[in-house]
């Protein structure tokens, strides 16, 4: 499970490297603000994403950890 984990952590970092590059490629114009915002917005979910998934492997971490000793 906890290797399973990592792996989906690893695609929501390829995600969000895709999303960060997507708003860096687009040009600057006032055309492109509403698709911005929209990939500013997914940006934000996949750091939410990314901050949970990394908590709950920090926590299987420790629970394999506790186990292991016992």
């Amino acid at each position: 499970m906890l290797s399973k984990l990592k792996e989906v952590l690893d695609y929501v970092d390829y995600a969000g490297s895709e999303v960060y590059s997507a708003l860096d490629s687009l040009p600057d114009y006032r055309t492109n603000e509403s698709s911005r915002d929209y990939l500013s917005q997914a940006e934000s979910y996949i750091d939410n994403v990314r901050d949970m998934l990394l908590e709950v492997v920090a926590k299987m971490n420790t629970v394999d950890d506790i186990e292991a000793v016992s």
